[in-house]
């Protein structure tokens, strides 16, 4: 099924934007999938030396020459009114150098003053796709706020605020750009996010950004920064802006370039995939409560099942389970066929079960395969049948899913021996699914004849 992507209105191929920067193996992507694809194309780029003198043939200010150049020539700064004008080298008298995310957020200082133009450890320090010059008095008085609403300013000079606001629920200090450039502070802060997913947060960063590689933004940093890229639409200013620096860094800034693919990865399009046509895909996908089973030791002639919680998304066709590798056929399964509409809805609790003829270890495939996929998914099947003369211990009664409405379950072995229950290294003695976040936890025993765990997932 083809969707009109929701944006495609912002969708612009420049004649000057290198197509072939982008690669093909984008397209059909999403979510978290799409936003690694661009930080791994993104990351490669060239360091341009720091400051006000040509190391390399070229610094910040050669490029602010070129990107942040007004049509008369002045100095564009997006931080104040005033008019600065370009000297025939070196800064613009009364502007500083400013990280629009700032520096204080991944703690770079300087670490090596022997080479020139080189002082920084970390290459988000000397990036020109969020580097900007400033009004030195702006500069000073945004500090190292994070973006906001600024309620109670300390600090207005009609372009730039700085002062109070509120970020994830309490007052804080923030700073607040003009209207006409919210968006284009939005689209530098989401390169950023994806450009350094991998970088470790410090200082206020966590007022925005969160600690992984995905989204890489908390809850009150991803509406903000959606909120304004959607008001404030690319301008002529960021596309020549973009151009200029990769002229000089050797990569771009996505989100100027195909402003729809931030909807892909954050926003209202990440059940589609991504195309550059402008369109978008459904993709059908599936997610399994583990991607091995492990049924443990039994006992000779012994049979034990275990289900599996098999949950769909976008699926248009049924979905097929088939045991592979099953030489003795010591594995089955209740059905070799799940409906794509219960996948998508339910979803489906496979019941797998282990029937040994012979002592010794067993393993087996069990792949999930359908029309809908490129290809299939393996989970691995295992099991390890004792002696008569072996005793085995095994957890009795529990399933491996649950909903969080389900009544408890007395945890309990098939042997009557001393034991110790934990779950989630908290000592129990039921299983209560009211208790447990939406998620896989694992449920481990310990007795003086041996020990053991099984996961279990909670579904909402």
């Amino acid at each position: 099924m083809i969707i009109t992507a929701l944006c495609g209105i912002w969708f612009t191929v420049l004649a000057d934007m290198p197509r072939d920067y982008y690669p093909n193996s984008l397209e059909g992507k999403s979510g978290a999938e799409l936003k690694t694809a661009l930080h791994n194309l993104l990351k490669e780029h060239r360091r341009i030396a720091y400051g006000s003198k040509n190391y390399d043939g070229a610094c910040t200010w050669t490029v602010f020459r070129e990107s942040d150049k007004r049509s008369n020539g002045k100095v564009w700064d997006m931080y104040s009114n005033n008019t600065y004008s370009f000297p025939e080298s070196g800064a613009a008298r009364g502007m500083n150098i400013e990280h629009s995310v700032p520096k204080s957020w991944w703690g770079d200082s300087d670490y090596d003053n022997s080479t020139p133009g080189y002082p920084y450890q970390y290459d988000a320090t000397y990036d020109l796709h969020h580097l900007v010059p400033a009004d030195a008095n702006a500069n000073s008085a945004k500090s190292n706020y994070p973006l906001g609403i600024v309620v109670t300013p300390s600090f207005d000079n009609g372009v730039s605020k700085a002062g109070t606001g509120y970020a994830n629920g309490k007052a804080t200090n923030l700073f607040e750009p003009a209207d006409e450039y919210k968006g284009d502070f939005a689209r530098m802060y989401l390169y950023f996010v994806t450009c350094y997913q991998d970088y470790a947060w410090k200082s206020l960063a966590t007022t925005m950004f969160a600690q992984n590689s995905y989204p890489t933004l908390n809850a009150y940093g991803l509406k903000l920064l959606l909120d304004w890229h959607r008001q404030d639409p690319v301008s002529q200013k960021e596309l020549d802006r973009n151009n200029a620096v990769y002229s000089f860094q050797g990569n771009r800034n996505p989100y100027i370039d195909y402003p729809n693919m931030v909807e892909y990865i954050w926003g209202d399009s990440i059940e589609y995939g991504f195309y550059f046509s402008g369109g978008g895909q459904y993709i059908p996908s599936i997610s399994c409560s583990d991607d091995r089973v492990d049924f443990g030791y039994t006992g000779e002639g012994i049979s034990k099942s275990v289900q599996i919680y098999i949950k769909g998304r976008n699926l248009t066709a049924p979905v097929s389970a088939q045991i592979l590798n099953n030489n003795s056929g010591e594995f089955s399964v209740a059905t070799s066929t799940l409906p794509a509409d219960e996948l998508n809805t339910s979803g489906v609790n496979l019941a797998i079960t282990f029937s040994p003829q012979t002592d010794g270890g067993h393993q087996a495939t069990l792949r999930l395969s359908s029309s809908d996929f490129e290809s299939p998914t393996d989970i691995t099947l295992s099991g390890t049948v004792l002696s008569s003369q072996i005793t085995y211990l095994e957890i009795l009664d529990l399933k491996p899913s649950y909903k969080k409405s389900d009544s408890p379950v007395l945890l309990r072995l098939n042997s009557d021996v001393a034991v110790k229950w934990t779950v989630d290294g908290v000592t129990a003695t039921h299983f209560t699914p009211a208790n447990l976040s939406p998620g896989m936890h694992t449920v481990k025993f310990t007795t003086s004849a041996g020990n053991g765990k099984m996961r279990v997932q909670i579904i909402e």
